[in-house]
């Protein structure tokens, strides 16, 4: 590693990305990264931290350091990321990091970044995400012109031998797809190793392209510590134990060539014990200990000069939303449209005429504003550009002339921010996992990867639970990175219904048991200490503007938090769910719960139960309402923030209707969805009023939805009457 950094230092690299796993990780952090030996070894102290988090094993622990190469005689900053331990789950996330950097830096063809990866044998042949990874090195928008691979081919997998876990001769046949150039060489030579490292630096910085070094090599004990390898692999670890270490016989080799004496390595022995002997007293006398010293991408100047606990408002003028709104309704002169696309621009000019706006409107709307405002939005995903369901547009196709297009969004000003929207690969593990990487460059953009489906966001739980839900919580780094999830039951079946709300709201770090006092008031900073102190939000906005809102909080905010939000399919053309021109303007900001404004609260001791609920299905039940004649009785509120929980505003609703029953309405089966995280937290402040909340939807169930239209449409007619009308037992 050290002489792939020094080559590449002396050709002009500047910034190394390393991803690596937790085999050989301590080594690394000391010899390649030069943390020091004495801050590593009182990762073995039984010391508490003196800062937040629950910190992670030291074996997982990131860094990120600055220092003088003496070979090159340049500064080169070299960043370790912090990883679980599902082998190869951080490959896409350096990949993301290092895309951003060169991003930022204005170093398009990565001339002054590298990724360096090391990978197992058995994970570089076996997991799914190094091939995911790879597909993305030739595309435009996530490429980082190479990567060099180190692949420690110790031969063996845990206790599994090669033969037995993949179907190709060489662990790194995976490359050849990419047509890397694969270097076989001998790990017990090191003369050969380092001219390896040397050529693949030099390869990759001729062709830009990613090369591989199998390091074959072997590994002298078992899989930790306290494993026995003679259980499984006894001819194998005879033959190691009759094998000298490598140290051992380069020592031998120098001293029969006259390179060096006896008396010469007898010294730098002595040297390096007295090193590690000084390092290891020097830990025992240390007294704290910080996670924040394994921070692997820092942002100390953005934290500067902040107030933690407020949340600006989120709004903007009338003149820059017109300004936004017409051009994304417009085309340059000459561009041959698509005639559909014709009657869409004017449609949205139609919409602002009308005071009427709709959901691809008020994103457009976030993200105008935020890129005129000098801030970078990224927004990635299977077929994004245009929209799963064909309402965003971004990116318009000239009729006539192929790979013309037009992107409304990058004319908006001469000084705005560039707009990256991209179509990624089929893939979600990988792709959400670049995302991440490129979100924990610049805390000042705006990241965002959406789902085709919010149900084939589990194809990348890995990242989701591992990085995502937890990372600032292990590793004390921040991230805004934002996930767009398109949920909703309209009869879709069981693939295309379903973002899984329930497991998000699991991983939310809030704490159900919050008890009440009756003099209990919320000041300002309640919503702000909220935002702070959770891992991540969780919300399901219903309106355009709140959408809108939310987004542009996820930079007004003076800390980064990762946003899950379930957005709709149904809604996006609804005539219902559209935002008038004033809920964007100066002054108004994200509504986290939607109160009931209609008859119901003109009279609310005579409403007989209010109900509560989330998403699409509020305007299912407003509808059924209407229909029904029970706008008087029934007072209806929609929660748009999920988590942090809005205590106090569902407080007040809950008092404002004193003499009704509460009722929480989901569309998701009762073993999904909401229901059991907001549950406990409604009763958290109820039980003292001597009050109860009822849930009304449908029945648990092992799928998520339906594939039947008939039964589709019976669920949906049953769940309406618990809601509306049947009484509350």
């Amino acid at each position: 590693m050290k002489q792939v950094i020094d080559q590449s230092s002396a050709m002009g690299v500047d910034s190394i990305v390393i991803g690596m796993p937790h085999r050989g990780r301590l080594n690394v952090l000391s010899n390649v990264c030069r943390q020091p030996l004495s801050t590593i070894l009182s990762q073995f102290s039984t010391l508490e931290p003196t800062d937040e988090g629950s910190g992670d094993v030291k074996y997982h622990l990131g860094v990120c350091i600055e220092r003088l190469n003496r070979q090159s005689q340049r500064n080169i900053k070299i960043a370790v990321v912090a990883n679980p331990s599902h082998l190869e789950a951080v490959d896409p996330v350096v990949q993301g990091k290092v895309h951003a950097e060169a991003y930022y830096s204005n170093d398009p063809t990565c001339d002054r970044h590298l990724a360096l990866v090391l990978h197992g044998d058995a994970s570089f042949s076996g997991q799914g995400v190094v091939m995911e990874t790879f597909n993305l090195n030739d595309l435009r928008d996530y490429t980082i012109h190479g990567a060099i691979h180190i692949v420690v081919n110790n031969q063996i997998g845990f206790t599994t031998d090669p033969r037995s876990s993949r179907s190709s001769p060489y662990c790194t046949d995976a490359g050849r797809v990419m047509g890397a150039p694969i270097f076989h060489v001998n790990a017990d030579d090191p003369e050969a190793v380092m001219h390896v490292c040397n050529v693949a630096s030099e390869w990759r910085k001729e062709f830009r392209k990613d090369v591989i070094i199998d390091l074959v090599c072997y590994r002298r004990y078992g899989h930790n510590e306290l494993d026995e390898p003679m259980f499984t692999q006894p001819l194998m670890y005879q033959r190691i134990k009759q094998t000298k270490p490598v140290l051992e016989q380069y020592q031998k080799k120098i001293l029969a060539e006259g390179v060096a004496d006896q008396e010469y390595v007898d010294d730098e022995f002595s040297k390096y014990g007295s090193i590690l002997e000084e390092a290891y007293e020097s830990a025992k006398k240390i007294t704290t200990v910080r996670n924040r010293d394994w921070l692997d991408s820092p942002w100390d100047d953005f934290f500067r000069d902040k107030n933690p606990f407020y949340v600006p408002p989120t709004g903007i003028d009338k003149e820059n939303l017109e300004q936004i709104v017409m051009k994304f309704s417009q085309i340059p002169e000459g561009f041959n449209l698509h005639r559909g696309l014709e009657r869409t621009l004017k449609g949205r000019r139609d919409m602002f005429h009308e005071d009427s706006l709709d959901w691809s409107i008020g994103e457009a709307l976030a993200f105008g504003s935020l890129l005129k405002e000098g801030i970078h939005v990224r927004l990635s995903g299977q077929d994004v550009e245009r929209g799963t369901f064909s309402h965003r547009h971004h990116v318009l196709h000239d009729q006539k002339i192929d790979q013309k297009t037009y992107n409304p969004l990058n004319d908006l000003s001469e000084t705005q921010a560039e707009y990256v929207v991209c179509n990624s690969s089929l893939s979600e593990y990988a792709v959400l996992g670049f995302e991440l990487g490129y979100s924990l460059v610049n805390p000042n953009s705006l990241i965002i990867w959406e789902a085709q489906f919010g149900d084939f966001s589990n194809t990348a739980q890995c990242v989701i639970d591992q990085f995502i839900s937890s990372g600032q919580s292990k590793w004390i780094r921040q991230s805004g990175l934002t996930l767009l999830l398109p949920h909703g039951y309209e009869g879709m079946g069981p693939e295309h219904s379903s973002a899984r709300p329930e497991r998000f709201l699991q991983m939310c770090n809030e704490d159900d048991g919050v008890r009440f006092d009756e003099d209990m008031t919320f000041d300002d900073a309640f919503v702000a200490r909220q935002l702070n102190d959770t891992n991540w939000i969780v919300a399901n906005p219903t309106t355009p503007a709140n959408f809108f809102h939310l987004l542009r909080r996820q930079i007004y905010v003076p800390f980064r938090k990762p946003l899950i939000v379930f957005t709709p399919k149904y809604l996006l053309r609804h005539p219902l769910a559209r935002s008038s021109i004033e809920s964007f303007l100066t002054g108004t900001s994200f509504q986290r719960v939607g109160v009931e404004e209609g008859k119901a609260s003109e009279n609310p001791a005579n409403v007989k139960r209010v109900v509560f609920c989330s998403g699409k299905i509020y305007y299912d039940i407003l509808l059924e309402r209407k229909k029904r004649g029970l706008e008087a009785d029934v007072a209806l509120a929609r929660v748009e923030q999920i988590s942090p929980f809005p205590y106090d505003l569902l407080i007040q609703e809950c008092n404002k209707y004193s003499n009704a029953d509460i009722i929480w309405a989901q569309e998701e089966h009762k073993n999904m969805g909401a229901w059991t995280f907001i549950q406990p937290r409604f009763l958290s402040f109820l039980k003292k009023s001597n009050r109860g909340i009822i849930y009304a939807g449908r029945k648990p169930s092992a799928s998520p939805a339906t594939g039947n239209k008939f039964i589709h449409q019976k669920e949906q007619a049953e769940m309406l009457e618990d809601i509306l009308v049947k009484p509350v037992n």
